[in-house]
Parts: C-alpha cells; structure tokens; sequence
C-alpha cells in the first residue's frame, strides 16, 4: 500500500518537472543558458590567465 502511494508520488513529481521543463516561457531562458559555453569571454585586464 505505502509503496503505491509513494510509486505515485513520484510520477506525479515526474510529471511536474516534465511540464516545467517543456512550459514555453522557459524556452528563451533555456536557449540562452545553452549558448552560455559557446559565448566568448573576455577576461578582465587584472586576471591572470592559468593556462
């Protein structure tokens, strides 16, 4: 019984993040996030390049 109700839980919670996920107001936000490690950044002329 307990771990029906739990296996339950846990697709609701699934089924959350999935909507959240796929909502469209986050599309933008996602895509920018995405391009984030494609973006040049430019250091400041104080730090010091460990490379």
């Amino acid at each position: 019984m307990i771990s029906g109700l739990y296996t339950a839980l846990l697709l609701i919670v699934f089924l959350a993040i999935v909507a959240w996920a796929y909502k469209k107001d986050n599309k933008s936000k996602f895509n920018d996030m995405a391009a984030m490690p494609l973006k040049e950044d430019h250091q400041k002329k104080d730090e010091v390049n460990h490379e």
